[in-house]
């Protein structure tokens, strides 16, 4: 008899993660799905209501490590596994851009906060999903960046952080062979984190930088937030 696979999913509220959950609900044999995401959205409410294999949690990754560790533990793992009983993969998608600003005018705490919601929080889901995912030989999904080996003026936090990501998974990848593990670069996605760099962040990036989103979105280069990890 087949077991109906369970997907942990975060940032699934908008952008590439809301791609991601819509084409996993129109699998001919949907997963059992948590999302997971900081705000409920409306568009998160209404798929809850016609999709009873879809459960929705609010959790804040910026929080203070013991309060992460916690949330995360009763949150995520917990919820999914007295649910369903399993945990089969983790897709990380959640992040933040900010702070963007050079780094002679940084603020180390916005850093701090970068660092948890992007890199820190995601090391706490794996070590608290590492067991059930070790169980059923399970998988790792992280969205990282092209910011991780490439530079841009302003972006220190962002970069550093998903640069951490990408090493965290060629650290698991070779301290768990039992649990499948990726990072995936999704390239310039239409989301509102491409809006930021147009509309607020030019005056910290150099013209050219700058310019390059701007042509992206004015060429229709750029891509659209459908679903990159699981290509039909």
């Amino acid at each position: 008899m087949s077991v109906t696979q369970v997907v942990v999913l975060t940032g699934a509220g908008r952008g590439i993660g809301l791609a991601i959950l819509q084409h996993l609900l129109s699998l001919p044999t949907p997963p059992n799905i948590l999302a997971v995401t900081r705000t409920i959205t409306p568009a998160l409410k209404s798929l809850s209501v016609t999709h009873s294999n879809l459960e929705t949690v609010s959790v804040d990754f910026s929080s203070s490590p013991s309060d992460l560790k916690s949330e995360i533990q009763s949150s995520i793992i917990d919820v999914a596994v007295s649910r369903w009983g399993r945990i089969d993969s983790l897709v990380l998608n959640h992040g933040m851009l900010d702070p963007v600003a050079k780094v002679r005018d940084a603020d180390v705490n916005e850093w701090e906060v970068t660092f948890r919601t992007n890199f820190l929080s995601n090391v706490e889901i794996v070590k608290a999903a590492s067991g059930e995912l070790r169980r059923v030989g399970g998988r790792v999904v992280m969205v990282s960046s092209g910011a991780a080996v490439g530079v841009y003026t302003g972006w220190g936090a962002y970069g550093a952080s998903k640069a951490a990501l990408n090493h965290l998974n060629q650290t698991l990848a070779l301290e768990e062979p039992d649990i499948t593990t990726v990072a995936i670069r999704p390239g310039v996605v239409d989301t509102d984190m491409q809006t930021a760099l147009r509309e607020v962040h030019g005056k910290v990036m150099k013209p050219e930088e700058h310019a390059k989103f701007l042509n992206l979105k004015k060429s229709g280069s750029i891509v659209k937030p459908v679903c990159l990890l699981f290509p039909s």
